[in-house]
């Protein structure tokens, strides 16, 4: 779908077009219920972000153990000033745009005569994280004209706005939550949809020290933890189940055959649980895990064979100093 200038220019600028309702609610049961009765459960990590889960992921961001935010975020506002002053009269497109603090250090570089020729589009599948970053960008930036679009931007990419030149944003190492042929899936589905010139910026997680990785994801304050367990209640009103988070442990952990951090629920006793889509119990055993996610994490020539994959130039890979995270700058020949 595409957006015209005019057409933009007259909506109000916390508009929001919902385009999950073209998924439907039958493929989003059909989905966790699979997860849930397979020989390995699991649960897709996209099912993290209500208002309660996003507000947790916004406090881990902040831990002192999660390095990966304040990382990127320093290396988004090192980016060098040619870069930014190539910004001019584009779509800025963020896809998961969480809580803006990334897209607002960008914006913030922008000279501020520059941003009323700017179109923002944050695409997320939570409405709050939507709503949120609406109305802080509307207070942060005035001049900027903002549409938010409700979708799975991985499988709704023909919902992108394309009359005009684009930088595509997916910060976060979010990217990493996909397994590696969605990832190359993913890459290569973006280079098709891109037009010459336009530009993909990618966060991805490093490849480093497992003591610091997994201390990443088990918090001294048990935020993450938290944050997994609150999982299971967004399922309770998506499925219309009695899963008690009380039931199960946090667990993350590194597993070094497939370079990713996974998040675990480990059932403390034997469980049975009811759905008002299944007639038969959901059974799970003391010990057994629900897999929750996955964080892949990159090696340099990871990146590389991503942008190759893809079709993309990769015009830099901006990193820190000790390399504990990377920006891709990808670009369509």
């Amino acid at each position: 779908m595409a957006y015209s200038k005019t057409t933009l220019l007259e909506l109000p600028i916390d508009d929001i077009d919902n385009h999950l309702t073209e998924i439907g609610f039958d493929t989003t049961v059909s989905e966790i219920i699979a997860g849930l009765t397979a020989n390995a459960k699991y649960i897709q990590s996209k099912y993290f972000y209500d208002k309660i889960g996003s507000a947790l992921f916004e406090k881990i961001t902040s831990l002192n153990e999660y390095y990966p935010s304040r990382t990127e975020k320093a290396i988004i506002s090192q980016l060098p000033p040619e870069l930014i002053e190539d910004l001019v009269d584009i779509d800025i497109i963020e896809l998961g745009c969480g809580d803006h603090s990334k897209i607002s250090l960008l914006m913030r570089r922008i000279p501020a005569e520059t941003v009323p020729g700017l179109r923002y589009f944050p695409i997320d599948i939570s409405r709050t994280a939507l709503e949120q970053s609406i109305e802080d960008l509307r207070d942060l930036f005035p001049a900027l004209k903002v549409k938010g679009i409700l979708a799975d931007y991985v499988h709704q990419m023909h919902l992108f706005p394309e009359e005009r030149k684009r930088l595509f944003c997916f910060f976060g190492s979010t990217i990493g939550n996909l397994s590696r042929e969605e990832t190359l899936d993913f890459m290569q589905n973006m280079g098709a949809i891109m037009n010459t010139g336009d530009m993909l910026f990618v966060g991805m997680d490093r490849v480093k020290n497992i003591a610091l990785l997994e201390k990443a994801y088990n918090d001294d304050q048990l935020i993450t933890a938290m944050f997994n367990k609150n999982i299971l209640r967004v399922i309770n009103g998506l499925i219309k189940s009695d899963f008690n988070p009380d039931n199960f442990e946090h667990r993350a952990f590194y597993n070094a055959a497939f370079n990713r951090i996974e998040m675990h629920l480990e059932a403390t006793d034997n469980i049975s649980v009811k759905s008002a889509f299944i007639p038969e119990l959901i059974r799970i055993k003391k010990g057994e895990t629900i897999h929750t996610e996955n964080s892949h994490k990159f090696e340099k020539a990871d990146i590389l064979r991503m942008g190759q994959h893809a079709g993309l130039a990769i015009k830099n890979i901006y990193s820190d100093e000790n390399e504990l995270f990377s920006l891709a700058h990808y670009q369509k020949k």
